[in-house]
């Protein structure tokens, strides 16, 4: 009978240990299933493979770009000291390198056209109509680049859209959306968020240009 009972003992003590050793690993389960419940949906993992877009978020201040380039023109003792101030933005602003310069660091406006034109990173949607500005537009507020440029002459105007609404112009009859513009000829007319009526007259030499 005393050997009976130790071994009794033994087996009860096997049993008790398996039991709370099953207990701990149950409550490390339901400890991570609530962790990752509480997690934010874009931290928790899944099986599923998803493809994210890359969407360009810019930290520039595009008042003080403004600023800066009318002080640059005022200090400006060369012709072409300033007139890249506007790809040196865009470049900026949606990590692009298709505008860079090794002389200037980045090329002057005029060169932005030819090279949007034979490029396919580049969609030409066409003249301004209240179609296209509004698709523009919807490109520009999804983290896109649209451009327009005035095409009627070599060194023609280029302005870039800007994230935000459309407000009905009564010169162009149309909703339009805001735009920056910098002025070569006349800097302090420049601008970074006023309505695209402000920039250009009414003209079917306007094209709008997405980087796609």
């Amino acid at each position: 009978m005393k050997k009976v009972l130790p071994l009794f003992v033994s087996i009860v003590v096997m049993i008790s240990c398996k039991d709370d050793q099953k207990q701990k690993t149950t409550d490390t389960e339901n400890e991570t299933e609530s962790v990752q419940d509480n997690q934010p949906e874009a931290t928790k993992t899944t099986d599923t493979n998803t493809t994210t877009s890359k969407v360009i978020t810019s930290d520039l201040n595009y008042d003080q770009e403004v600023e800066n380039f009318i002080i640059c023109t005022k200090a400006a003792t060369e012709r072409n000291d300033c007139r890249n101030s506007i790809t040196k933005i865009i470049s900026k602003a949606y990590e692009l390198t298709e505008f860079s310069d090794p002389k200037l660091g980045y090329v002057i406006y005029d060169s932005i056209r030819p090279i949007a034109e034979r490029s396919k990173n580049w969609l030409q949607l066409g003249s301004v109509t209240q179609e296209t500005i509004d698709q523009a537009l919807a490109h520009t507020n999804r983290g896109g680049l649209a451009l327009i440029i005035d095409t009627a002459e070599t060194y023609g105007h280029v302005v870039m859209i800007v994230p935000g609404d459309s407000k009905k112009s009564g010169s162009w009859n149309m909703k339009l959306p805001n735009v920056l513009s910098l002025t070569n000829y006349k800097p302090e007319k420049s601008f970074s968020n006023k309505s695209f009526s402000y920039a250009m007259k009414k003209s079917d030499d306007l094209k709008i240009f997405l980087r796609q």
